[in-house]
């Protein structure tokens, strides 16, 4: 029963080693779920907010006495920074979700005395750093990584607004 396991522990390896020549997107993705499936290591994140960050951006433009129906899409996703490859899905789990903003709404111009309006819309993010501690599960060993986050904020993800020009 041994030399069973032991050959087929040779095979998986020998297997793993000639898909990363072959196929080595393959073999990434292969290595990325032994990982995200914590087989070998667990992980332990801990997170520090230390400030809120912004992204406006200009969804349009309305000249005065005009309306516009305008189908906006707009996501904010996580991002990180310093980090690596094996670690981001680990990173990823312990942050907020993607946030969506769509809007069908229609938009008009602004009074007389004004010559347009734009329409924008602020993405807000939460900034941080993280730590995690990954431990082996057979040796006990530890890797500390740490970086940067940035989630898509808890509170107000995104805020419309607009400005009259003359």
């Amino acid at each position: 029963m041994k030399k069973i396991s032991f050959t087929l522990l040779i095979v998986f390896i020998s297997l793993t080693f000639l898909l990363s020549f072959a196929m080595p997107e393959s073999a990434g993705k292969l290595k990325n779920n032994i990982s995200s499936m914590k087989v070998i290591y667990s992980y332990s994140v801990t997170k520090s907010f230390s400030e809120r960050t912004h992204d406006t951006i200009e969804l349009a433009s309305v000249p005065s006495g005009k309306e516009e129906t305008k189908d906006i899409h707009v996501q904010i996703v996580s991002k990180l920074e310093e980090t690596p490859l094996n670690i981001k899905a680990v990173v990823r789990e312990s942050l907020n979700r993607p946030e969506a903003y769509k809007s069908e709404a229609p938009l008009s111009g602004p009074e007389k005395g004004f010559s347009k309006r734009k329409y924008y819309l602020t993405k807000n993010y939460d900034k941080g750093r993280y730590t995690v501690i990954r431990t082996n599960k057979v040796t006990k060993a530890e890797k500390v990584y740490d970086g940067t986050y940035y989630e898509p904020s808890a509170r107000d993800p995104f805020v419309q607004w607009t400005r009259d020009e003359r």
